[in-house]
């Protein structure tokens, strides 16, 4: 039990310098500790209930319950599944809170959503690893045939005997083993990148397998046999979590009092955070440019025969990491600017866009890149929303709020502060959206839709303004450059190189790539099999809402609620989301978790978001160990791939016509005001009796598009409604979707 943990070596995280290293366990020790630990039933259905209330918000939920065959998961009934969470608890049918909080993370992954996120309480602790499956990579000797499973250290230079594959991981098929491992616990919605997210290479080297590194218990040993009949186990181990003190744990009670009760939780100590590198990595060659600070963005050209008239953008994020948000963006625009024109001086003719590794970031840099590569080509966008309770409560709230009132109480005054740095409540406000077309719509209703999609119900199709010109950042295209200079690579001879794991931003800026440029793609990696591979297999939403900003607006809207309306909202979905029992049992409150707030949708489907469509490279290879450490023969075969030798150099049955041009779906022109229908073509309910909101009095909301609108509003004295409105507008510029 947790006592043993003591006599075992968890003292206490706080070490004495003269015994710096981390407590280590046995891993059958901690996961019996964690069995202990008992699940009270009236606060575990209290989580459940604050946390299917957050759920709501989450964008696919009606496509992961039946989701299209282009689907590469099962499909899954996320909200079903907590119900059944909740009822097991209440019927006391739980051996422990670790294995009622684990089907609670187990059915979050399901979602395999990167934007969809929750890691309860009971992982605050443990962290389980294992040292023999800690450097296992999945390599194949010549980039064509079929990669096997090695330990690197194998093949190292001074490496005593040749590598040897491992075949078998506790005496089953390793390729299966670890996709099922994958299935289980990997936030990646496609086998071929759930595999390439285990192991490590130049653009990921912390990857780790699920078996090496996890917050949940994976058995006591692994053992591997090899290829040359060899076998080798080694035993798993717990250690303690960062900022984790052990002290006086003695039983399971003592666990939950001191990790699983909000009320009485100790706060942990704070890591002390990783230093930033500012150098170009060791295994990158010498770039031409790189940006100041983030150490994400940087530019090269190839050299030798075939090679020479190549140039390579390697973009690892959009996420500006370590670096305020406006100098990112301005770093980022100044960095692509420059090696284009550095490309264009000296004749370079072809480009690799490398984003092996790119999880995503502030979706402005993904449509500031697509602009400056081609400046000529409309950017089509269409997103909407999932129309839960909560979110028509809010818009309703801010709808009726007089256009010309003003804060009566300091509360008053914070809420309408809150929803003006409000990230989420932009998106259902006339000043801060368009219709895909790019028109405004006119009023609240007008977002409201509702849209019926796959028996559920959604917001009007909408887009960003981002090509509007603001005092911080024009987008290449808009105010001070309007007037870009022509594009230095011709669609066709562009060529994205993905290893399937882009998601978020990388989505939206790699669809638009193919989609709108008809540029190619070539993928590296994945499951050892012929056949092609996905290109795109990350999250595919627009937009990731925190938990923590839908409980700040909810909050907001209860205190502006007309004051009859108070209790119900209180009552209802919106209480228990201001109250947000769920962060405060989150591992980290501070970051208690997301959804994915908004899909995303390409222009020839209305139906299906960009996340359940399949969108196969145009050609795969696989890695070699040579090229882990070395980018510069990755790029080089993905020059190969696409234009020099696609037959010698693709995986056998893995090349794929590249995507022709595609009509406009006219489902994305339908808008519900101007025909009295959903864009199914059917009549569709009011917002308020498809969600079961009442209806709240109130104007439309005003039109402003810049910080100067918002100064423009307290000037003309149109009240602390406009101000709210204009402010909105002005964040959805920063958008945050890593």
């Amino acid at each position: 039990m947790c006592s043993d943990l003591v006599r075992n070596g968890f003292l206490s995280r706080r070490q004495p310098a003269s015994c710096p290293a981390t407590p280590t366990v046995p891993a059958s020790l901690a996961f019996e500790c964690l069995q202990s630990v008992p699940n009270k039933p009236e606060p575990a259905a209290q989580l459940v209930t604050s946390l299917k209330a957050y759920v709501e918000w989450q964008s696919t939920l009606a496509w992961l319950k039946d989701p299209p065959p282009s689907y590469m998961s099962p499909p899954v009934d996320i909200q079903a599944r907590l119900d059944n969470i909740s009822t097991t608890v209440l019927e006391g049918e739980y051996a422990s809170e670790y294995e009622f909080q684990l089907a609670i993370f187990q059915t979050v992954v399901s979602a395999h959503d990167g934007h969809f996120s929750y890691r309860p309480d009971v992982f605050k602790a443990f962290s389980f690893r294992n040292g023999l499956a800690a450097d296992l990579i999945s390599v194949s000797k010549d980039g064509k045939e079929l990669p096997k499973l090695y330990h690197r250290a194998a093949f190292a230079p001074d490496a005593a005997t040749p590598p040897v594959a491992v075949t078998q991981i506790n005496g089953r098929d390793a390729v299966a083993f670890l996709s099922e491992m994958s299935l289980k616990f990997s936030s990646f919605q496609d086998p071929d990148s759930q595999w390439n997210s285990q192991f490590p290479t130049y653009a990921n080297p912390e990857a780790a397998l699920v078996v090496a590194g996890s917050l949940a218990y994976q058995g006591e040993s692994l053992t591997f046999t090899y290829e040359n009949g060899d076998e080798k186990t080694e035993a798993s181990f717990a250690v303690l979590r960062d900022g984790v003190d052990f002290d006086g744990i003695d039983s399971g009670e003592d666990f939950y009092d001191r990790f699983c009760n909000p009320d009485s939780a100790r706060e942990t100590i704070s890591a002390a955070p990783e230093e930033t590198s500012t150098t170009t990595p060791a295994a990158y060659p010498r770039p031409v440019v790189s940006d100041s600070g983030a150490n994400e963005t940087s530019g090269y050209f190839l050299n030798g025969t075939n090679y020479d008239d190549v140039a390579v953008l390697a973009v690892s994020s959009f996420a500006g990491e370590g670096v305020e948000g406006l100098e990112y963006l301005a770093n980022f625009q100044e960095v692509v600017a420059s090696f284009l024109e550095q490309s264009r001086r000296t004749g370079k003719k072809r480009l690799v866009v490398d984003l092996t590794a790119n999880g995503g970031g502030l979706v402005i840099a993904g449509f500031e890149l697509f602009a400056q590569l081609f400046p000529d080509i409309e950017q089509f966008g269409a997103n909407n929303m999932r129309l839960a309770d909560s979110l028509v409560d809010i818009a309703r709230v801010i709808e009726a709020i007089p256009p010309n009132s003003v804060p009566t109480t300091q509360d008053e005054f914070f809420a309408l502060q809150a929803l003006a740095q409000s990230s989420i409540i932009s998106n259902v406000l006339p000043g801060g959206v368009f219709t895909p077309g790019g028109e405004r719509f006119r009023t609240i209703e007008d977002i409201l839709g509702p849209v019926s999609l796959q028996d559920d119900f959604f917001t009007a199709y909408q887009n960003t303004p981002l090509n509007m010109p603001g005092t911080g950042f024009n987008l290449t295209g808009s105010g001070g450059r309007s007037n870009p200079p022509p594009a230095v690579f011709a669609p066709e001879d562009v060529v994205l190189l993905t290893d399937g794991t882009c998601g978020s931003t990388c989505t939206i800026f790699s669809y638009l790539m193919i989609l709108e440029a008809g540029v190619k793609t070539v993928t590296v990696g994945g499951l050892p099999r012929t056949g092609p591979m996905q290109a795109i297999a990350g999250v595919e939403g627009a937009q990731v809402f925190f938990f923590q900003d839908i409980a700040a607006a909810a909050s907001a809207a209860l205190t502006l609620a007309p004051a009859g309306r108070q209790a119900e909202l209180a009552a209802g979905q919106l209480g228990t989301l201001a109250e947000g029992y769920a962060i405060r049992r989150a591992a980290d409150p501070t970051n208690a978790g997301a959804v994915n707030g908004k899909n995303a949708f390409g222009r020839a489907d209305a139906r299906t978001p960009f996340h359940f469509l399949y969108e196969p490279a145009n050609c795969r290879f696989f890695y070699t160990a040579e090229m882990l450490d070395r980018p510069e023969l990755v790029w080089r075969r993905a020059v190969d791939a696409t234009w020099t030798d696609p037959e010698g150099v693709c995986v056998e049955g893995s090349r794929v016509p590249a995507n022709g041009s595609q009509a406009l779906d006219p489902l994305f022109r339908l808008n519900p005001s101007d025909s009295g229908a959903g864009p199914t073509g059917q009549p569709a309910d009011s917002p308020s009796e498809a969600t079961g909101s009442g209806s709240v009095a109130g104007g439309s909301s005003d039109d402003t598009d810049s910080d100067s609108a918002a100064e423009g509003a307290l000037k003309a004295g149109q009240g602390y409604r406009a101000l709210v409105v204009a402010l909105l507008t002005t964040t959805t510029w920063f958008w945050i979707t890593p």
